[in-house]
């Protein structure tokens, strides 16, 4: 009787010892659940010649708007609507 129950305490212990290792393992490998923050997402915004969003780092500063491309700049800015 007393072998029986040492033996459920030490196989219960290396069942939580193995889960216990996983859990970590996973949790190194970016799984087990735990999810991380998101980066902060960038300001969005619009190009007025073509009307397409993009964002802010990637745009291209001209005469006070932001633009996806240097010809969208040209073609708005020749209008004379900026």
């Amino acid at each position: 009787m007393l072998l029986r129950l040492l033996f459920f305490f030490v196989l219960s212990y290396l069942i939580f010892a193995f889960v216990r290792v996983m859990l970590s393992w996973l949790r190194r490998q970016g799984g087990g659940g735990s999810r991380e923050r998101p980066e902060k997402a960038e300001e969005m915004v619009l190009d007025p010649q073509c009307r397409s969003y993009l964002p802010k780092g990637e745009a291209i500063p001209r005469g006070g708007h932001y633009f996806c491309s240097e010809e969208c700049a040209k073609i708005y800015l020749s209008k004379g609507a900026g």
